[in-house]
């Protein structure tokens, strides 16, 4: 099999270790992370990128996602300390068990981790620099009026200028760039990418995936 890439944003990494008792979690996209992490670190069938301004941001930030996520399970912990004395006084004793719960942030974490170890760093130049301060200027997706976007914009240029070398090298493999950040990217049923920028992607064979999870389907793995 031909080997697919997969450009990942920053939001998409950490959403791995983001609290897992939010509203909207959902296995599958979990699941599809492990799956496609298991490819990449084969080292067959599956190119991970992982731009310059993505690491940064990364490590940045991956303190503080992990600790909110081991508070969010603190506080599961004690809700269900309250129904077991709520059980408890209706006749029905007994004890939740969550010990299954202990260290979850740092087993998310170690997958984070795993995927930057399994990717291929690619590094940004001045003139993808120059690019992401026009988008920006334009306010061109992902860049919008009023907001601060010129990391998002150097992200998403990094890409678009490597793949511009795949494509130029004759490699027509399949490539699927990845955000959760669907507000920025997405249009309103958040699955595909605004329309201001879908030439773009359409010129390059590049598809848009909000999550890894449709990631995969895209490139059919």
């Amino acid at each position: 099999m031909t080997s697919r890439f997969l450009c990942m944003d920053t939001c998409v990494i950490l959403d791995i270790i983001r609290d897992p008792t939010r509203s909207d979690i959902r296995p599958q996209e979990q699941i599809a992370s492990l799956d496609l992490l298991h490819l990449a670190e084969c080292g067959k069938d599956l190119i991970v990128l992982v731009a310059e301004q993505v690491h940064n941001e990364f490590h940045d930030n991956v303190d503080a996602v992990q600790g909110e996520s081991r508070n969010a399970l603190s506080k599961f912990r004690d809700q269900a300390s309250k129904l077991d004395q709520l059980f408890n006084l209706h006749g029905a004793p007994g004890k939740i068990d969550l010990s299954h719960l202990d260290n979850h942030e740092i087993r998310c974490r170690n997958v984070a981790d795993r995927w930057l170890s399994a990717s291929t760093p690619v590094h940004q130049s001045e003139q993808i620099v120059l690019r992401a301060f026009k988008r920006a200027n334009l306010a061109r997706t992902p860049a919008k009026r009023g907001k601060d976007s010129i990391k998002d914009c150097v992200i998403l240029e990094t890409y678009l200028e490597y793949i511009r070398k795949l494509r130029h090298d004759g490699i027509t493999s399949p490539v699927v760039f990845v955000s959760s950040n669907t507000k920025d990217y997405a249009g309103t049923g958040g699955a595909v990418v605004r329309d201001d920028i879908r030439s773009e992607f359409d010129d390059l064979g590049l598809e848009y995936a909000p999550n890894l999870s449709a990631a995969k389907h895209f490139l059919k793995l």
